[in-house]
């Protein structure tokens, strides 16, 4: 069965992560707590911030380990509708092994359920049909000031109005198209304002998709050293739905998308 990947992880580098996030110190870490696959996924939003990865791919390259390591990227929307500042000669020229992204905004100020939904819906399909990306991220995360601005009560409430005709796209689209969904420990589980009634509401999303046939990618989101190994905590809960190995999408040397 599967266990100890991580396949979204920040660092320093790109100031994503704190200063404990080295790669080093991630390898180190990852070796510790029996983690077997990691990618290093810092953001890039612009493409002024593109050089900097050669740093990360450069550590990467120079720490001797037994853990798979894989040299990524996490893409965000610049704007509605939009696109990622990313392209295939990037993707050709940096060498990405994994490549995950997705919707970081609600994209409005509305606070209309159906909008927000509609808003996720869009951007969730664009991503799970873009050939250069392996992994949707956080579905459903939404920032601490935008949590904020709602009782929880309103955030339990959007993730039961979702139409399971919705869900079943995302789960179709992810494995048509090889693109993961992603579980994600710091974003959802362990965000601090989200209700424990709202965790366990996305966990029967979550069945929801598996149930569906969905693919599904494992991340901690660590932001600090601490919180690597998050990961196993969202492990623990695709066993407990049943989720089978071939539904978890692993990373692999071999398996850049063209």
């Amino acid at each position: 069965m599967y266990k100890g990947i991580d396949c979204h992880i920040h660092t320093f580098y790109q100031r994503c992560g704190n200063e404990t996030l080295s790669v080093p110190n991630i390898i180190r870490r990852a070796e510790s707590i029996g983690l077997k696959k990691i990618a290093i996924t810092d953001h890039l939003n612009t493409l002024d911030r593109l050089e900097r990865f050669n740093y990360i791919k450069a550590d990467i390259h120079d720490v001797k380990t037994d853990v798979e390591v894989f040299f990524g990227v996490e893409l965000n929307y610049q704007a509605c509708d939009g696109e990622f500042a990313y392209n295939e000669k990037i993707h050709r020229e940096y060498e990405f092994e994994v490549v995950i992204g997705g919707i970081h905004s609600t994209y409005t100020e509305s606070f209309d359920p159906v909008e927000i939904i509609e808003i996720q819906h869009r951007h969730f399909m664009k991503t799970l049909e873009n050939p250069l990306l392996d992994v949707l991220v956080h579905p459903f995360w939404f920032s601490g000031n935008t949590v904020r601005q709602r009782p929880p009560e309103f955030w339990e409430n959007l993730l039961l109005a979702i139409p399971d005709d919705m869900i079943r796209s995302w789960a179709e689209a992810g494995t048509d198209n090889r693109c993961a969904i992603e579980v994600n420990a710091h974003a959802i589980f362990f965000h601090p304002l989200f209700s424990d009634r709202y965790k366990r509401i996305y966990v029967d999303l979550l069945k929801k998709l598996a149930g569906m046939g969905a693919l599904f990618a494992v991340g901690s989101d660590a932001h600090d050293i601490n919180t690597l190994g998050q990961s196993f905590y969202v492990e623990g809960i695709l066993h407990g739905l049943g989720v089978s190995d071939d539904q978890i999408w692993k990373p692999r040397k071999e398996s850049v998308k063209t």
